[in-house]
């Protein structure tokens, strides 16, 4: 069993078990005799000072993400599948236009393939064909085959954690989410399991190549009174980023809007006309001898890839990103391999209310090796 209010393991055998007078945690013998047990057993959890239960508590959580992450849990070769849930825009529509619309940046040619060959179907595995007229809310999955899912670096480091709140720094190249050639080499995944039973929620975003802080909370509960505030603008969030060349002002905007729909590679580009307003900061903290520079960036707004698309704009893109490439090209892949130099962009710093006290917090995660590099 888990005790949800402490966050341990505890099993039937403990049920007869002595408990520590003040957190009820079992006892074992290894715990000295002390004031706050029962029959003079003394409860090593909870004499602790908060930094020293946090540490401990921390430390036990980097040995379940190690457990979970070894081996990498898509190393071994299996069938997995991606939902695919039929929009209102697409009902009365045949399948093949289904999906074509709702998944752009694979072809028409390559939809009618995969229907020919049979990985469409529904939920009971039957194959469905490209004229199949479909209906808003009915629900498909395209399978994939005996896949073994790409290497990704899951050493999540947690930087704290609460009833209400995990703050973590993220590795990289690691997705946070399902989507494309990754279905459980995830950060989401790698949560699940050293979390289990719980299910952490992310209340953002970062990209599978972007290092840095990141937050989930512990619940549903907690995810509603986290989220809305990065959607109202209340979170302060401030990265690192090295760039290809060197910015003439020390500070500077950009404010170009960023498209919504999603391009090759699933990447965005300024539309000036239909896209979306966007905002980023930046501020020169040092010139480099090599012609880059390392900038301090504040996304006032959180549009798909905005750091990334405002400096690619402005001709100075990001140093190791594989996608917004020198010359306003694009480049040819999405994800990072776990051997590839890294995307010098981390996310720093980030400032919000706590979800349950809603006392201000804020947090750093430590800048990265080619942040200090000369």
């Amino acid at each position: 069993m888990f005790d949800r209010r402490y966050g341990w393991e505890t099993s039937f055998w403990d049920a007869g078990a002595t408990r520590c007078f003040r957190c009820q945690r079992p006892l074992n013998d290894a715990d000295p005799a002390g004031e706050h047990s029962i029959s003079s057993e003394y409860c090593s959890y909870c004499s602790k000072r908060p930094d020293q239960q946090m540490a401990q508590n921390i430390a036990r959580r980097h040995e379940a993400i190690h457990r979970a992450i070894t081996p990498l849990p898509g190393s071994q070769p299996r069938d997995n599948y991606k939902p695919l849930n039929i929009p209102k825009d697409c009902d009365g529509k045949t399948l093949l236009e289904a999906v074509c619309r709702m998944v752009k940046s694979m072809s028409r040619g390559y939809w009618e393939a995969e229907c020919a060959q049979g990985r469409v179907v529904n939920l009971e595995q039957q194959a469905i064909s490209s004229e199949h007229v479909v209906r808003a809310g009915q629900r498909y999955r395209h399978l994939f085959l005996n896949v073994t899912e790409p290497d990704v670096n899951g050493a999540v480091e947690i930087l704290h954690e609460d009833e209400a709140l995990i703050v973590m720094n993220k590795s990289a190249p690691l997705p946070m989410h399902p989507g494309g050639r990754y279905y459980q080499n995830t950060l989401q995944h790698i949560l699940n399991t050293a979390y289990h039973p719980q299910r952490p929620h992310p209340a953002h975003r970062l990209d599978a190549n972007t290092t840095g802080v990141v937050l989930a909370t512990r619940t549903r509960n907690f995810a509603g009174q986290l989220q809305p505030q990065f959607g109202r603008g209340q979170v302060e969030k401030t990265y690192l980023v090295r760039v290809q060349g060197q910015p003439e002002a020390n500070v500077f905007r950009c404010e170009a809007r960023i498209s919504v729909e999603s391009r090759e590679l699933g990447s965005r580009s300024v539309d000036e006309n239909s896209g979306q307003p966007a905002c980023t900061d930046f501020r020169v903290l040092s010139r480099r001898s090599n012609s880059t520079a390392l900038l301090e960036a504040r996304p006032l707004t959180g549009r798909t890839n905005q750091i990334r698309v405002h400096l690619w704009h402005l001709g100075f893109p990001v140093v190791g990103d594989p996608v917004y490439v020198p010359g306003k090209k694009l480049g040819d892949t999405q994800t990072l391999s776990i051997s590839d130099p890294a995307m010098c962009l981390h996310a720093w710093r980030i400032k919000f209310a706590h979800p349950l006290s809603q006392q201000p917090m804020e947090f750093l995660a430590p800048p990265p090796a080619w942040s200090r590099a000369g």
